[in-house]
């Protein structure tokens, strides 16, 4: 993708992040556009999923600065999961996500990245065991149908949902974010 680099440098800098790994996004950015060719990964032309989707995942670290784990539901091409673990690698990240060709997708680019992820191809509501992490990520899924079944399978503090600005659960809301026109809600678990 001509010119991602300097937009990503530009885009940290809009967000306020120290740029960092950049080699590995372009990387990732190229592996998507690869694989959106044969499955649909994402709806997003190619030239906007830096602005749309990338930078936006991000936002995460403009509230979280001490998180040590994740659990992402609804995982797809890796907004914003794939993002954080490769803005910080440190990361423990557990993807889930029902489609069985994304789920290769994502293998693929963590094998790919150097990328250590607990990749699950399953639903959040057909986990046997509750899995436990700092915070829940999710990014453009209905929660409000699953948020009891999510409060019993996953047991986390937190909840970053990157969603439009007027959906709201019934939640504390704690803190949301905007990068350009999209949203972040923080919640209490």
């Amino acid at each position: 993708m001509k010119g991602s680099k300097t937009r990503l440098e530009k885009g940290f800098q809009k967000l306020k992040l120290p740029a960092k790994n950049i080699d590995k996004f372009l990387e990732y950015l190229d592996i998507l556009s690869q694989w959106n060719k044969s499955i649909s990964l994402t709806t997003k032309k190619e030239e906007t999923v830096l602005s749309h989707l990338l930078l936006p995942s991000l936002m995460f670290f403009k509230f979280f600065t001490d998180i040590n784990s994740i659990v992402d539901i609804g995982s797809g091409a890796g907004f914003p999961a794939l993002i954080l673990k490769i803005y910080q690698p440190e990361l423990s990240v557990t993807m889930i996500e029902s489609n069985a060709k994304k789920c290769g997708f994502l293998r693929y680019v963590c094998s790919k990245l150097n990328l250590t992820c607990n990749i699950m191809n399953s639903r959040v509501e057909n986990l046997i065991t509750p899995l436990e992490a700092d915070c829940i990520t999710a990014r453009a899924i209905d929660l409000k149908p699953l948020l009891n079944t999510l409060k019993n399978k996953v047991r986390a503090d937190y909840l970053f949902y990157m969603t439009s600005k007027d959906n709201q659960l019934s939640l504390v809301l704690i803190n949301e974010l905007s990068f350009k026109k999209h949203h972040a809600k923080i919640y209490k678990l």
